[in-house]
């Protein structure tokens, strides 16, 4: 009786554990059909390129004599503001000293004593100043005295006037009309590259950060102007500074971003091969880029879209993965800026002052107000599907998803290495392609789409709809 009554139980014991496994098997089974086979990944242990504090930034247009600006127009707070809200960034501004005068550099507008002004807003929204220095009467018809006495200016004193200032480019866009080699040995107004970097350096108790030579592209046409301003100015420059805006494709400039991070890669090995044992610590910035360098009726698709949100952090994205700086180009100037200036010029809404596409396209990696900033180091980040982009940074961890599709919604199924599981939060900067909807996503702040969920197992899958950015940051 005991033996049969004892061998019972443990029968219904063995098919109780039979079964649990036969359940478990039959649930991982499930599990494993069900799962998406991952589409793109991110590696958090394979580091590659360092990023800075000078990493992201935009410029401080001086133009808007009628319009908005940081310390000008009645909409000048509301600017701040909104310039503060994409967090702390590098400000270049063209400012220029003569006849006793600090004031813009700007073709335009060349002329008045406001220099201080600027420097002290651009401190008050946190960023970093970064002067484009200016000639007497142009972007490049420098005296050397002249650069010397705007060091002096914003450094004397303990930074009396704003200062001090460490950052500075020589001139503009030399190669645009003054010719690059008075700009390089002299002439035309200019008293030579050498002979301004020895004043300003001179002028200065703290070292100071030159860049140059800002020519308008980089492209295989200006190979030959690069390669003469490394032979002649290697010795002076800090920092490689070099423009580029779009194509000229109204609807199409966003599929060659990629190009962005070719012409960094092309600028190291020239430095490389020309800087000696100074070249790895020369940086590479692109000191100004845009989806086009003007507006007309036909970019109304582009600019008032987001395409350009897409194209701007798609933009970034290549630049930092490469090792370069990336600086928006402005924070004004109509539809090419990240602001609408209120005048109604260029199809702007008249009287409003909006975030335009381009500004969610760099609040994408600078964080701001309302997700998490770009991390110390840019990470190993790739993805098979058609028109995707994925970028990610490690400390702290942060993930870009970019659609370029015209069409296709994309699920990307990321498989992570380096996190295996944790919570994240994400955000989705909304498609918006009518121009003509001034309230549409495009210029509105990215939808928090999770917040605090959880990811296992190395894997997070996120809906990217087509010709939208989409953010994940992993803790």
């Amino acid at each position: 009786m005991h033996a049969h009554v004892r061998s019972r139980p443990l029968n219904i014991v063995v098919s109780a554990v039979a079964a649990a496994a036969i359940a478990a098997l039959a649930f991982a089974a499930q599990v494993a059909i069900a799962a998406p086979a991952a589409n793109a990944s991110v590696d958090f242990g394979a580091r590659g390129r360092p990023t800075s504090a000078y990493s992201l930034g935009s410029t401080v247009s001086t133009f808007a004599d009628g319009g908005s600006n940081l310390i000008k127009g009645p909409a000048r707070a509301q600017w701040r503001q909104y310039l503060h809200d994409l967090g702390p960034l590098v400000w270049r501004i063209p400012l220029f000293h003569h006849d006793g005068q600090v004031g813009s550099a700007a073709g335009g507008i060349h002329g008045g004593n406001e220099g201080e002004a600027y420097i002290r807003a651009i401190k008050d929204i946190d960023g970093i100043p970064m002067i484009a220095v200016g000639g007497s009467t142009g972007d490049n018809d420098i005296r050397a005295a002249d650069a010397a006495a705007l060091v002096r200016y914003f450094n004397d004193g303990g930074g009396q006037r704003g200062g001090p200032v460490l950052d500075y480019i020589v001139g503009n866009e030399p190669d645009n009309g003054f010719g690059l080699d008075p700009y390089l040995n002299g002439g035309n107004g200019s008293d030579g590259f050498h002979a301004i970097a020895a004043a300003m350096r001179a002028a200065s108790a703290q070292p100071l950060s030159l860049a140059g030579p800002s020519l308008v592209t980089w492209a295989d046409y200006k190979y030959a102007d690069f390669r003469k301003f490394f032979a002649a100015a290697h010795a002076d420059t800090d920092v490689v500074d070099f423009h580029k805006y779009g194509k000229g494709e109204p609807l199409d400039n966003l599929r060659a971003t990629g190009d962005y991070g070719a012409a960094i890669a092309w600028l190291r090995a020239e430095i490389d091969r020309s800087f000696g044992a100074r070249a790895p610590g020369i940086a590479i910035q692109l000191g100004e880029f845009n989806y086009n360098s003007w507006y007309g009726a036909q970019w109304r698709g582009a600019f008032y879209t987001s395409r350009n949100t897409v194209h701007t952090a798609s933009l970034i994205g290549h630049v930092l993965r490469a090792g370069g700086n990336a600086y928006q180009y402005s924070d004004n100037n109509g539809p090419l800026g990240l602001i609408t200036d209120g005048s109604g010029n260029n199809d702007q809404p008249n009287g409003r002052q909006l975030r335009l596409p381009a500004y969610w396209g760099v609040s994408a990696w600078s964080g701001g107000a309302w997700s998490r900033r770009y991390g110390e180091v840019m990470v190993a980040a790739a993805t098979q599907l058609p028109d995707m982009e994925v970028f990610a940074t490690e400390r702290p961890r942060k993930i870009v998803l970019i659609n370029k599709s015209e069409s296709v919604d994309r699920q990307v199924e990321l498989a992570l290495t380096g996190a295996v599981a944790g919570r994240y939060s994400a955000w989705r900067y909304g498609r918006g392609m009518n121009p003509a909807d001034f309230a549409g996503a495009q210029f509105q702040p990215p939808q928090r789409i999770a917040d605090g969920a959880a990811y296992a197992q190395g894997r997070l899958s996120l809906a990217v709809p087509w010709m939208s950015v989409v953010l994940a940051d992993l803790d």
